[in-house]
């Protein structure tokens, strides 16, 4: 049975401190349904336009769009009836889907190298699908789409450690409503008040706390920020780092799955990330 590989990426609107008075308590969920409905296409070269469509709602906060590109080709052909070869130009349009909650900005990026080589590469043409819309030009909006980590191999190297000597975690201005109390949603309201766009904390001890330290780990990988820390593995031994990251964290479904339980699956692996 073939399957379909989907990449989970969190889609950010940051507002400046300053927001446009015309649509003051506009949020992000709106921002993004209300960019999703615009049906936004980019020019990237002549012959190159990238587009969203097909955008369908499976439940309340929860769907899929295709995002994809038109390319004008030359085919080359045969006609029997002159016995000619000759050039015919026409477009392709390969696309992907993208299953979305926009409750919470989650993404999973559909992988399909007939669009581009590497997902990474189509979540920069969602950033700057999203960031041509009338809401987010109109309120001066920061549009990001970022990976989100798989934290398992961080998270066990955390839990196994004899002690966490130092603890390093990025931010970014407002983030997503399950955001953790402790660290990314006062540091983000933090750096919007400053004017801000990203920041990074370093917090060292003897022996930092082991739970607090996996929790806002996970947090921070939720909400698809970066993460390191400098831990020693047995008592009298050097202190090695380890880093959050390198990978989108996966999900493979069957190429026929029926499109909730796509849905159903990326929303699980979200959840296993941030609890």
């Amino acid at each position: 049975m073939q399957t379909t590989e989907y990449h989970l990426y969190r889609v950010k609107f940051i507002k400046p401190a300053q927001i446009n008075l015309f649509h003051p308590d506009i949020s992000p969920k709106q921002l993004f349904e209300n960019g999703l409905a615009e049906r936004p296409s980019i020019q990237i070269r002549n012959s190159n336009v990238w587009h969203i469509g097909n955008v369908e709602q499976i439940t309340l906060s929860g769907g899929r769009f295709a995002v994809g590109r038109t390319t004008i080709t030359t085919i080359e052909k045969f006609d029997p009836k002159t016995g000619d070869f000759t050039e015919q130009k026409d477009d392709s349009g390969p696309y992907t889907f993208v299953y979305f909650d926009s409750r919470l900005g989650l993404l999973a990026i559909g992988k399909r190298t007939k669009v581009a080589s590497n997902v990474g590469s189509i979540a920069r043409k969602l950033q700057k699908l999203f960031s041509s819309t009338e809401g987010v030009l109109h309120n001066r909006v920061e549009v990001r789409v970022d990976y989100i980590p798989d934290p398992e191999s961080f998270l066990q190297k955390l839990h196994s450690a004899y002690a966490i000597k130092k603890f390093t975690a990025h931010f970014t201005g407002p983030n997503p409503i399950d955001a953790d109390e402790l660290f990314q949603r006062p540091l983000s309201y933090y750096c919007q008040q400053l004017n801000g766009e990203k920041g990074v904390v370093v917090v060292k001890g003897q022996s930092l706390n082991e739970s607090a330290v996996a929790a806002v780990a996970k947090s921070t990988a939720a909400t698809a920020n970066s993460a390191s820390a400098l831990i020693q593995t047995e008592r009298g031994t050097r202190p090695i780092p380890i880093s959050l990251g390198g990978n989108a964290r996966k999900v493979l479904v069957e190429e026929d799955a029926d499109k909730h339980h796509i849905l159903q699956t990326v929303q699980d692996a979200y959840k296993q990330v941030r609890e």
